[in-house]
C-alpha cells in the first residue's frame, strides 16, 4: 500500500484545480466559481504580503545582528525608560 502511495505521490489528480486540495472542514470554500477565484486571489496576495514581512525581519536581523526577539527585548527596555546597553561588556554596542 505504501509503494502505491509513493508512486502516485507527485501525480496530479484528474479533478485537481489549483488552490483546491479538498481540505475544507469548516465549509469556507465558495461554490460560486467567481467567488472562489476572488478568494484565490486574496490568498495569493496574503501569502505575498507574508513573504515580504519575513524578508523584512530577515533584513533587520542582518543589519542589527540581533534576532527578532532580541530586538523586541531591546526596544522594550528603550520604551520603558531603561538603558538597553547597561548589560554590554566593554565598548561593544551589540550585546
Amino acid at each position: 500500500d505504501f509503494d502505491k502511495w509513493l508512486q502516485t505521490l507527485w501525480q496530479l489528480r484528474d479533478n485537481y484545480y489549483p488552490g483546491d486540495v479538498g481540505f475544507d472542514p469548516l465549509g469556507f470554500k465558495p461554490t460560486d466559481p467567481v467567488k472562489f477565484a476572488d478568494i484565490q486571489t486574496r490568498e495569493l496576495q496574503n501569502g505575498r504580503l507574508a513573504m515580504l514581512g519575513v524578508a523584512g525581519m530577515c533584513a533587520q536581523e542582518l543589519v542589527n545582528h540581533r534576532t527578532i526577539f532580541e530586538t523586541f527585548e531591546f526596544y522594550q527596555k528603550v520604551y520603558s525608560g531603561g538603558n538597553p546597553y547597561a548589560e554590554c561588556v566593554g565598548d561593544s554596542l551589540i550585546c
